[in-house]
């Protein structure tokens, strides 16, 4: 199963939820079917954005919405095969994109 995991680091409840709300909002404009998983780890102060959908493989989730959304949020991106990353994105505070 693929997975595509948008998460970033804060414990400001607000901050959170108006970040959720963009970044829903935009992934589902490219993917409308995608289900959302939510996770928020308050001791290390880090939460996650999780999207399901029926992709068959990683190459199937366009890398410029990925690029657009962490960019415009300040999030890392990860996607998961069989819940093992497979590619990594993150935004750079230079206004670097960088893929691993």
């Amino acid at each position: 199963m693929i997975k595509v995991k948008f998460y970033g680091y804060s414990d400001v409840s607000e901050y959170i939820e108006n970040t959720q709300v963009d970044v829903v909002d935009a992934f589902q404009d490219f993917y409308p079917e995608s289900e959302l998983e939510i996770e928020i780890n308050k001791e290390e102060e880090e939460f996650s954005f999780i999207f399901k959908d029926r992709w068959s493989g990683p190459e199937e989730v366009d890398e410029d919405c990925i690029k657009e959304i962490c960019n415009n949020n300040e999030l890392y991106c990860t996607i998961l095969e069989n819940d093992e990353p497979n590619k990594s994105y993150y935004y750079d505070e230079d206004d670097v994109f960088v893929y691993d």
